[in-house]
């Protein structure tokens, strides 16, 4: 696996975005249900990001993107550029754009690269490359209708991972979420400054946490990050929401 990129200075325009973003955000597969688009989604494997693509099915144009950085301040600045110039292109044509192309909306001048090196572009490339191979797994969802009632799975249809969780009660459900959240969120919020709590767990897979003194637009970003790590360690279908 190739090292992280090193902490980089970054030019005015990446700066720019770095405070005010224009595609930072998540689209969900209700999102995508809703725009009768499909949703391809995926993250790098050093955890820099995490993109979010709306496809026309039969044109596999990307219709609308956006992305959560969690990497480096260098990330945010170049994920947001890579959404831009994703949007209106095929997923081919969004999967083939260079390194290059991405900085030159993010450079002082026409040569020098915005973040110092190009190295730090490694990660739109696996990026790139895990779309490619999701693509061909994107499906079309029917319109969405009014949410049926929650029905439990049937013992007889419980996989390894339902097994494992939902026979146990509310109160050990929540125990051990709070406690692996607690691990994920001490590094990622500003100590005294932001707090956080568990505030339940409805129908076995929704987990609703509420922050206090977080900045809203970065609110997003701490969810997608815990509900990426709970859906590895805990349940795969678990869904992370904030709770206002």
């Amino acid at each position: 696996m190739p090292a992280a990129p090193a902490e980089v200075k970054l030019s005015q325009p990446a700066q720019a975005r770095l405070r005010k973003p224009k595609t930072r955000g998540a689209f969900n597969t209700v999102d995508a249900a809703r725009r009768q688009l499909g949703l391809l989604t995926v993250a790098d494997p050093l955890g820099q990001a995490r993109i979010y693509w709306l496809i026309a099915m039969d044109t596999q144009v990307i219709e609308d993107a956006r992305f959560l950085a969690f990497g480096d301040l260098a990330s945010h600045a170049i994920c947001d550029a890579f959404t831009e110039l994703s949007r209106g292109n095929t997923v081919a044509a969004a999967c083939a754009l260079r390194p290059e192309q991405i900085d030159s909306l993010l450079r002082d001048d026409p040569v020098s690269p915005a973040t110092g090196s190009m190295e730090a572009y490694a990660f739109i490339g696996a990026l790139q490359e895990l779309a490619e191979a999701a693509l061909p797994t994107v499906e079309l969802l029917p319109p969405p209708v009014d949410a049926p009632r929650y029905q439990r799975k049937r013992k007889p249809d419980w996989t390894a991972e339902d097994q494992a969780w939902l026979p146990l009660g509310l109160f050990k459900k929540a125990e051990m979420v709070d406690g692996l959240l607690a691990e994920l969120l001490r590094e990622r919020l500003p100590d005294g400054k932001v707090t956080w709590r568990l505030d339940g767990i409805n129908d076995d897979f929704r987990v609703r946490i509420r922050f206090t003194g977080l900045d809203e637009e970065k609110i997003p970003t701490l969810c997608a990050f815990a509900q990426d790590a709970l859906r590895g360690q805990v349940h795969s279908q678990l869904i992370v929401e904030e709770v206002r």
